[in-house]
């Protein structure tokens, strides 16, 4: 039988993917939506957002409960970078009425801020415990507060997931600040980045088509949740959004790991600020699972600062956060290196559509062939890699002191060096000539790359890293021989000594990095890097 060679359009395999969702009444309405580096780029829905029975799109409103997070810890990095608000600092220091109860905690000090927006403050899980009081005052929690806090891990030493540690959190953001959370947030991230439909739930203005919640009654009939409007817990899951605006929010969120284009890229937030969001600060638990097909899946993932990180052994780093409330489930994911994302709003607390996102998302990772992160390599590392490919294949004195540090001859030295690299070179050899273009075969970093030299034998595997500082010479200088017959999936990708502990074989991101050479006309004198 032949092999199909036309592929299926991602967005027409999506769309009945997703749609599926509403045909088997998960929800009485679902919409995605899927980014690239530019964007939103394709959004379908199906089924209906309301009782006037319009079907959802990219500008319908929806209640984004938890996934309001990552705008509230944003907002919080900005206060911090204009000097209003300290990050490490206690609680206790903007929340007084911040008390801890239990013997267990007595000798600790207060949480920070950031364990509170990492969810590695210590206090103990709560999300059954919320949802009846979304629209509680901000007086009436700050009394219950007064008759202690508990704790199921000391401050800043596990994960474990905690709304009320958020709210308070988002409370320290408003009083650090002088103003309101809500009109803090819409002036310094809703406003600057036209996040025109995307508001606290407490000031949606009119006009606006927006999504009903529902569930079902024992006789199978979909009823409406009323509308919520929140108030003390308005950081923890207080926003409305849309398709659009939070494809928008995404693909800003994740350029900033990716190289700058065009724009000031440290407008509104800074792009160093934009990694601290997204960078994983407190581990959860590693797990294997075993998926309903029986795949098993290595679970490595952990909390940045309002949204949830998960490192992928091929893909890399994946970012995204879930939000539900009664009558909605919500869901939106990144892959920062690639620019693709996936946004998921639906109407109803059935079903599981995080787990139809993420599916997604990996369908259009395989289909771009995303790698898990990408290296663009100094001009100064191509230079002294064919400078040391010379000098492997026919040892010249002169050379090796130009490109070698000091700290070679020191770590080995050079003579033995050389006599090692004869003797390796003489178990594959003979050499074959040089291409026009070296064989790469890993890089970790612009400043390391591993290549490989083929000879009729077998091959040698070299690694080289540069210094840290000017001038740019090789640090680090490994060559490995490898005799011909030996598998290629038994010949390692990665042969510094600083990885050794992964041995030959392993499964990691850096076997899946897009190496990116320098641009025609980049500076390549190894001796005068620039950066």
């Amino acid at each position: 039988m032949s092999e199909e060679t036309i592929p299926v359009p991602l967005a027409t395999e999506l769309d009945a993917f997703f749609g599926q969702y509403t045909a088997a009444e998960q929800a009485q309405g679902l919409v995605y939506g899927l980014t690239t580096t530019d964007g939103l780029v394709h959004c379908r829905g199906f089924g209906i957002a309301n009782d006037g029975g319009q079907a959802p799109d990219a500008d319908t409103v929806f209640p984004i409960a938890s996934m309001s997070k990552s705008f509230v810890a944003s907002s919080a990095l900005v206060a911090r970078d204009a000097g209003h608000l300290s990050l490490t600092a206690p609680i206790t220091e903007y929340v007084p009425e911040f008390v801890m109860a239990g013997e267990d905690v007595a000798a600790e000090q207060p949480p920070t801020i950031e364990m509170l927006f990492s969810m590695s403050g210590g206090l103990t899980e709560d999300n059954s415990w919320v949802d009846p009081f979304i629209d509680l005052s901000t007086e009436s929690m700050l009394d219950q507060l007064k008759r202690g806090i508990r704790f199921s891990h000391l401050p800043g030493s596990e994960y474990e997931y905690s709304n009320l540690g958020f709210t308070l959190a988002g409370l320290a953001v408003s009083r650090a600040v002088g103003r309101p959370l809500q009109d803090y947030v819409r002036e310094v991230l809703f406003e600057p980045l036209g996040l025109t439909s995307t508001f606290f739930d407490s000031a949606v203005p009119a006009g606006l088509t927006r999504a009903t919640g529902y569930q079902l009654d024992p006789e199978a009939n979909w009823v409406p949740f009323a509308p919520q409007s929140s108030d003390a817990f308005a950081a923890a899951g207080g926003i409305v959004s849309t398709v659009r605006d939070l494809a928008r929010w995404i693909t800003w969120l994740g350029a900033a790991l990716r190289p700058p284009e065009g724009g000031d890229p440290n407008a509104i937030m800074s792009r160093t600020s934009r990694r601290e969001l997204q960078r994983m600060h407190i581990p959860g638990p590693p797990a294997l699972t075993v998926g309903p097909g029986g795949a098993v899946h290595v679970v490595n993932a952990g909390y940045a600062l309002g949204l949830r990180v998960t490192h992928d052994l091929y893909r890399g780093t994946v970012l995204g956060h879930a939000g539900g409330l009664p009558g909605f489930k919500l869901y939106m994911t990144w892959h920062p290196v690639s620019g693709r994302g996936a946004v998921v709003l639906t109407n109803s607390h059935r079903g599981d559509p995080v787990a139809l996102c993420d599916e997604a998302l990996g369908k259009a990772l395989a289909r771009d062939e995303a790698p898990a992160t990408a290296v663009a390599l100094w001009p100064e590392t191509v230079a002294l890699q064919a400078q040391v490919d010379t000098l492997v294949r026919d040892w010249d004195d002169a050379l090796a002191a130009e490109v070698l540090a000091p700290n070679v001859d020191f770590d080995h030295p050079l003579a033995e060096r050389r006599a090692e690299i004869e003797l390796l070179a003489a178990e594959v050899g003979p050499l074959l000539a040089a291409g026009p273009r070296p064989e790469i075969v890993s890089a970790v970093t612009p400043a390391d790359v591993t290549w490989s030299i083929q000879g009729e034998r077998g091959q040698l595997l070299c690694m080289i890293h540069l210094t840290p500082v000017e001038p740019a010479q090789v640090q680090e200088l490994v060559v490995k021989a490898f005799p011909a017959g030996r598998p290629r999936s038994a010949v390692p990708v990665d042969i510094s000594p600083r990885r050794a502990s992964l041995g030959d074989a392993f499964v990691s991101p850096i076997t899946n990095v897009r190496i990116d050479m320098p641009a025609a006309g980049a500076p390549a004198d190894p001796l005068s890097r620039r950066s």
